[in-house]
């Protein structure tokens, strides 16, 4: 097995935010926050849920530095903090695009 060219600071955020990742609500957050930024309001209106549950969601992903928020007046928009999280995710749909 390859050695990976990983810090264990490096694997343990890699782990956070993978984690942060797993729950559907938040994967799905992530793929369309990967077409670009978007704000609280238009997040919560494609996900269907409410303000409060997305702002958790959010929050955690937040949290664990997969998305990155700012605040222009009463509104809150969300991006991806790195693209390599894009990258992970087209990698780990791969899997699912043949059958095994």
């Amino acid at each position: 097995m390859p050695t990976l060219p990983l810090c264990e600071t490096d694997i343990a955020q890699l782990s956070d935010a993978i984690k942060a990742m797993a729950h559907p609500l938040r994967y799905k957050m992530v793929c369309l926050l990967g077409g670009g930024e978007m704000s609280m309001q238009n997040l919560v209106t494609a996900i269907g849920t409410s303000h409060s549950n997305a702002s958790q969601h959010l929050a955690m992903l937040h949290a664990c530095g997969v998305v990155h928020a700012r605040r222009v007046a009463s509104r809150v928009y969300y991006r991806i903090k790195d693209h390599r999280i894009i990258r992970l995710l087209a990698m780990s749909n791969t899997l699912f695009a043949y059958p095994a």
